[in-house]
């Protein structure tokens, strides 16, 4: 089956034996345990750790396990990054939120190309946000053995305390694959790390645009940013996505998109 829906981990998780059959792991309740205890570590009590457990939207997404965003060939006519459309677009942007770029450069220092350039990559300036629950797709990484089993425990965790802050139903946030969400792709640290409201509305919420363009320039700045120092400002490109082809778009774009 494509999704392994919460029947089948209700029946796993007392048929332990089924496990390997059904294709869910077959350490699932101890992983299950130690997400629960990091969550009442974190404050969670244990009613709230049965409603998230037993919410009926839970799915695993075993088929995700080999997806990598890593050496995306951004300049591929297919990706279509510096076609004349693409580029025109991402100045329509810029023209659009003119003053808004321009508080988020003067408050942060990032170049407004730049904010245009990382939106326009994650996620075609807002047309693909991904269509993945992100608890889902982080538990999945979490439950399932794989590299990024760990980091995706903690980012887990990291989702439940945002949504706890915000008030917000965990599995109300869709984004990548990959457990990233809003308009730039934020994973839950990121966000808890270095998300800004940027419309002054005393809320961050990264499906907003202003907010979503101002917690990039937030980031940057974190990561070192800094205007005219083209070393330090392609670092903190690569610690938004630690991959050199990302970083050459992402700035080549900004250089395309300056009218």
């Amino acid at each position: 089956m494509k999704y392994l829906t919460i029947f089948t981990l209700l029946i796993a998780l007392t048929a332990v034996s089924s496990y390997a059959s059904e294709g869910v792991p077959s350490d699932f309740t101890l992983k299950k345990e130690i997400i629960s205890q990091k969550l009442k570590d974190k404050g969670f009590d244990d009613d709230k750790i049965r409603e998230i457990f037993s919410d009926t939207r839970i799915r695993l997404y075993p088929e995700m396990l080999n997806k990598t965003g890593k050496g995306l060939n951004y300049m591929s006519p297919k990706f279509g990054l510096l076609n004349k459309k693409s580029i025109m677009r991402g100045r329509n942007v810029l023209k659009e939120h003119k003053t808004a770029f321009k508080e988020i450069e003067d408050r942060f220092g990032v170049e407004k190309e730049v904010l245009v350039a990382i939106y326009r990559v994650e996620t075609n300036l807002g047309n693909a946000r991904g269509n993945y629950l992100v608890f889902n797709s982080l538990l999945t990484m979490s439950v399932f053995e794989n590299r990024r089993s760990e980091w995706a425990t903690e980012e887990l965790i990291n989702l439940l305390i945002l949504c706890k802050n915000n008030n917000k139903d965990p599995f109300s946030i869709k984004g990548s694959w990959a457990g990233a969400f809003g308009l730039c792709q934020f994973v839950p640290s990121s966000y808890l790390c270095y998300a800004v409201d940027g419309n002054g509305d005393g809320e961050i919420d990264l499906f907003n645009f202003y907010d979503a363009m101002a917690s990039i320039a937030s980031y940057l700045k974190a990561h070192g940013w800094e205007k005219g120092n083209k070393e330090k400002n392609r670092k903190a490109v690569w610690a938004y996505n630690h991959c050199d082809n990302y970083v050459k778009a992402v700035l080549a774009y900004a250089r395309a998109s300056k009218s």
